[in-house]
């Protein structure tokens, strides 16, 4: 049996549930549950093997270089410990004897101060979270060695100040790519060096109407994602969800495509609220593209609608701009993407 330490920030409200799981684990259990985020539809409750837990692990041990039992190693668990991302934080300090700090998940994380002479070899976070923490406590994150971030795409603006970030440690950042019927990520893409997501050893990749297939011989595992994406050489990205795709007047468009195109263009007009691609019924093309942003309305409105289509192709542009007091999110500030009907 592994032995290591978990301590808890006050305010952390699951630890009766990480004692189980630890119990559970020790005991030799060979299915665990977790519950997907809910981020892009209704929370589902997935059970998973202890094998596939260990796959998992041991997986990213190897991509991100640390050893099991590193002296002086923590692992950071800001994320719901009930769902994939915090949960697999608990299974990899379970695995290789690693100390672990539990963080009431919040947009606006609260960490702890360490010890002198400590290393945080893990820490997870949303892109919310992180925005936050190198917006108000950035030294907290100095001298960690890798970061995970996951849960929705890094953007313009983030990685803007990541790169500004990294200039200052040695830290190592990757964008995830996963889900929870995986354990968390099957994929990783180092934030700074990589253009596209590398699969990890063992994973085969395949496309199926577009759609992002994964699997694992040595599991015998096999999933269809509802993920498009693209295969490259090096790796793959990923352009949505098929759910997501806009068709109008027969152009399929990606609304993740046309946001990395907007943020440069909202940036630039000096505007930095959230906002996201939505889809709006249309009689003659069947569906149009409608801009979603969080806050009051904008007096120039039709102005900004110019500019967008001056930067996207056709079709690709909003038709419409619409305002909401409160983008929905998650504890962790990730956005849920409602298929809305406007």
């Amino acid at each position: 049996m592994t032995t290591f330490r978990a301590t808890f920030s006050s305010n952390f409200k699951d630890q009766k549930f990480v004692e189980q799981v630890i119990s559970e684990w020790n005991s030799g259990a060979s299915f665990f549950s977790m519950t997907s985020s809910g981020s892009t539809g209704k929370p589902k409750t997935v059970k998973l093997s202890r094998a596939m837990l260990l796959w998992s692990a041991e997986g990213t041990r190897q991509v991100l270089g640390l050893h099991q039992n590193l002296d002086q190693c923590n692992v950071l668990c800001c994320l719901p410990v009930k769902k994939t991302g915090g949960f697999m934080q608990l299974i990899r300090a379970l695995c290789f004897g690693w100390q672990i700090h539990f963080v009431q998940p919040t947009m606006h994380p609260k960490l702890p101060v360490w010890d002198v002479g400590s290393k945080i070899c893990i820490a997870s976070f949303t892109p919310a979270q992180l925005h936050s923490l190198l917006s108000k406590d950035k030294i907290h994150l100095l001298g960690y060695h890798s970061i995970l971030v996951g849960g929705a795409p890094i953007g313009l603006a983030l990685k803007e100040e990541l790169n500004s970030f990294l200039k200052e440690t040695d830290t190592n950042v990757w964008e995830t790519y996963g889900m929870t019927e995986t354990a968390s990520h099957i994929a990783l893409k180092n934030v700074l060096k990589d253009p596209y997501f590398k699969p990890q050893t063992g994973v085969q990749l395949s496309l199926y109407d577009s759609q992002l297939c994964i699997t694992i011989p040595e599991l015998n595992f096999f999933i269809k994602t509802n993920d498009i994406a693209i295969l490259h050489v090096k790796g793959f990205e990923v352009l949505g969800r098929v759910d997501d795709v806009i068709n109008s007047g027969g152009v399929k468009i990606h609304p993740v495509l046309v946001e990395q195109v907007l943020e440069k263009v909202l940036i630039r007009e000096g505007l930095t609220r959230q906002f996201y691609i939505g889809k709006k019924y249309n009689s003659k093309w069947g569906e149009s593209v409608v801009l979603v942003i969080e806050g009051p309305p904008l007096d120039n409105i039709e102005n900004l609608l110019t500019i967008c289509k001056q930067a996207l192709p056709a079709y690709h542009n909003p038709k419409e701009i619409l305002f909401v007091a409160s983008l929905e999110r998650t504890d962790t500030g990730k956005m849920i993407r409602k298929i809305m009907s406007f």
